[in-house]
């Protein structure tokens, strides 16, 4: 029989602490279910409908159950439902979420088969992680790799547009043109790129992941800083996934430090559900006297982001007191997880591949949203690139061209891209016009000034040839694009 290294993911933790087994499925279901739940709570435009109410309840189930994988699975499955049905309209890490999603949810599938057939040397769980961990990580290492090299461009590194010093100025309060945000701001650009890039490569090999998994997690926590609740949900879901990349014997020891936390709650049940009843209070007070300062929403946006930047560094203090606690005894190696990147399924690397191909697309000249591309001022648009390197000559989609600019409408979509002095892609200035029933707009667009009416859903003195199609326009989706140097968005 093969010897298996303590560190492998075949030697999976398992500690019981009274009703509860953690293992690393279940460590990482946990923090999972935790981040999926921050992503609800955290984005307005999701819509509230029957299906986000059963995926908030699976989500909480998951986390109080991680040890069931009926709950997991049900999480699972209604998250990528849930997707499906708001499809383009998402942010470049909730594609990833969906991924790691879905290659989890097969892994269930093949533990589960593997066990009925009796092939399993190992139990359901612990083949359901072999078979989940590698492509799951793999995943993580492409996403970062591709947010570091999108951000090698000029844009990037203009101090009056870039994303870096524009985010750091906001973290800071100040100016993007005071003397603090300009002393920092090539540091922190350059510090930007250079950690993506190296979290990439540094997780990527065995020998070099026990320096990634500190830095990767003070990184996010630095990012956490900027007061905008989507980037610290970004910081969660990040922060999740380097559980992944964790030694048995951390998650042996995480799970000591939550099974005793959860067995002294146990013990002061009265004392805790006081002290969580005060806090609430107090949060309700200081929201209500905000809210008569600053506005109603504002001290919402406020509240939340304060609270999931606490909640954040607990977490991150949990990581550390659990690294140290293998450091001290094994020496800092033993912190990171001895497998070779290339382990688990094969047919689940098949969706890795997916995420790789998927954060090529706006170099080859498809989409340019959901591509991690996110903060980065990436412009790949109109056979043009801002990027250092990749040349627009490798473009082979036909999507990117051709851009639309809006002259007159009466539309309210359509004018606030005029507004804002934006072009639209054809594709996307498609799938407006296809979305509605009654409009009119004069564009420059297919190569000349011309006028489209549609009326009761039929164009008149006109016949469209268009590109877009319903179901390219679930998985494609680009942003409107500037007339000029790209500003900071996601």
């Amino acid at each position: 029989m093969p010897r298996i290294s303590p560190r492998s993911t075949f030697a999976v933790a398992d500690v019981r602490t009274r009703r509860l087994t953690f293992d690393q499925l279940s460590l990482f279901t946990m923090l999972w279910a935790g981040q999926g739940l921050i992503q609800l709570l955290t984005y307005e435009y999701f819509p509230h409908d029957a299906l986000f109410g059963l995926l908030l309840v699976a989500t909480l189930v998951a986390i109080v159950l991680p040890n069931r994988a009926l709950a997991l699975a049900t999480m699972l499955v209604l998250n990528l439902a849930y997707s499906w049905a708001h499809l383009p309209y998402q942010v470049n890490h909730h594609l990833l979420e969906d991924c790691i999603n879905l290659i989890l949810l097969g892994a269930l599938a093949i533990g589960w088969m593997r066990h009925r057939r009796g092939r399993a040397d190992l139990g359901i769980r612990a083949a359901t992680y072999e078979a989940f961990a590698g492509p799951a990580r793999g995943a993580v290492v492409v996403m970062y790799l591709w947010s570091g090299i999108a951000k090698a461009n000029n844009d990037f590194f203009d101090p009056m547009v870039g994303c870096a010093t524009t985010l750091l100025g906001t973290a800071l309060h100040a100016e993007q043109s005071s003397a603090i945000v300009a002393w920092l701001a090539t540091p922190v650009t350059a510090g930007t790129l250079v950690t993506e890039i190296a979290l990439g490569l540094l997780l990527a090999f065995r020998r070099t992941r026990f320096l990634a998994i500190p830095i990767g997690l003070l990184f996010h926590l630095s990012l956490a800083v900027v007061p905008i609740a989507a980037i610290q949900a970004f910081s969660y879901a990040a922060v999740a996934t380097y559980a992944l990349f964790l030694s048995p014997e951390v998650a042996t020891a995480a799970s000591d430090l939550v099974g005793n936390s959860l067995r002294r709650l146990r013990r002061h049940l009265v004392a805790t559900v006081a002290s969580g009843a005060v806090a609430v209070g107090v949060l309700v007070v200081a929201v209500t006297l905000a809210s008569r300062a600053i506005g109603d929403d504002e001290a919402f946006t406020y509240a939340r982001v304060g609270l999931w930047f606490l909640g954040l560094v607990v977490l991150i203090v949990v990581y550390f007191r659990s690294l140290l606690a293998v450091v001290r005894r094994d020496g800092p190696r033993a912190i990171a997880v001895s497998d070779p990147l290339f382990t688990g399924s094969p047919v689940l690397w098949g969706v890795t591949l997916l995420v790789l191909v998927n954060g090529s697309l706006p170099y080859l000249g498809f989409k340019t949203q959901t591509s991690f591309t996110m903060f980065s001022n990436l412009w790949t648009e109109d056979g043009r690139t801002n990027h250092w390197f990749i040349s627009p000559a490798i473009q082979i989609g036909d999507y990117q061209g051709d851009l639309v600019e809006i002259i007159e409408t009466e539309d309210p979509e359509l004018a606030a891209v005029a507004d804002a002095q934006h072009s639209l892609t054809r594709f996307e200035f498609e799938r407006i016009l296809s979305t509605k029933d009654d409009i009119s707009v004069e564009c420059s667009c297919y190569g000349q000034l011309r006028r489209i009416q549609k009326v009761d859903g039929e164009f008149i003195g006109y016949e469209p040839q268009f590109s877009y199609s319903p179901f390219l326009g679930r998985v494609f989706s680009f942003r409107s694009v500037p007339d000029g140097k790209v500003a900071c968005t996601q």
